[in-house]
């Protein structure tokens, strides 16, 4: 019978196993951090630079000139598809109102102005009307010669037209463009002006043709209304000025006005 001695050691003894093990929890709260910036962003979104700049109309180098010059005519005819351009009038009186509204500065003259409407288009489905400028009608030049009454000074006064000349002094309201400063919310360097008359008199807003309707070809009730209701104005971001161009792509303002036509509706 064989014998066999182990020797057991006098010491404990140990199985290693090779398990791997990262010790990566450094930084997980800066990774917390980071991951809460994120859904605040998505939740409130990023602020964007909506501070408003200032655009002055742009000098003519011709005449060292910053002005900008307006005209608006109302139709004093009859029948528009038998009308003339000459009966287009640069006259409240066309309008309707009263030597006396006009020259006494009423309320039905005072409470009326031109709405100028800025879009970033001319066709009316897609476009957006991205801010609006008003003219008042106590600004703007004078008619002369006018009588309220055959009894003196009231037989020869001078009383206001629809007739402006904007400028860094004397009439200004209208002439500044306010606008976004920076382009990174809306870059958008070409706008579509157009115009309307509110009449406080009978409480109805006028709109305003680019041209007179007796110089259409054809139909005075049947044009394109992008080519016809619209100047296109142009913004400097450098410089903060602005330029006015018509139909023909050349521009106005300056010694030509921007001139406008009421727009008669066909008839009923």
């Amino acid at each position: 019978m064989n014998k066999f001695y182990f020797t057991v050691p006098d010491v404990n003894q140990g199985i290693q196993l090779p398990l791997e093990i990262k010790w990566d929890f450094e930084g997980r709260t800066d990774s917390i951090e980071l991951y809460e910036n994120e859904v605040i962003k998505e939740v409130i979104g990023i602020a964007d630079d909506f501070e408003i700049a200032r655009f002055s109309h742009k000098e003519d180098i011709q005449n060292n000139k910053t002005e900008i010059n307006y005209e608006f005519n109302f139709f004093n005819g009859t029948n528009v598809q038998s009308s003339s351009p000459t009966d287009w009038v640069n006259s409240y009186i066309a309008e309707g109102f009263s030597t006396e509204e006009v020259y006494f500065y009423k309320n039905p003259f005072t409470k009326s102005f031109f709405k100028l409407d800025f879009y970033n288009t001319p066709d009316t489905k897609t476009q957006t009307n991205y801010f609006t400028i008003i003219i008042p009608t106590q600004q703007g030049d004078v008619e002369t010669g006018v009588s309220i009454s055959p009894i003196p000074p009231f037989n020869n006064v001078s009383i206001k037209k629809p007739k402006y000349k904007l400028d860094f002094v004397g009439d200004k309201e209208g002439f500044f463009l306010y606008w976004l400063r920076k382009t990174e919310f809306l870059n958008i360097n070409t706008f579509y002006m157009s115009a309307k008359f509110f009449d406080a008199k009978i409480g109805v807003f006028v709109k305003m043709m680019n041209r007179p309707q007796s110089s259409l070809p054809a139909n005075p009730f049947q044009f394109n209304p992008n080519d016809y209701f619209y100047y296109k104005v142009n913004l400097d971001y450098t410089n903060k000025t602005y330029q006015v161009f018509n139909h023909a792509n050349v521009r106005v303002g300056t010694t030509t006005p921007i001139t406008w036509y009421e727009y008669v509706n066909p008839p009923q």
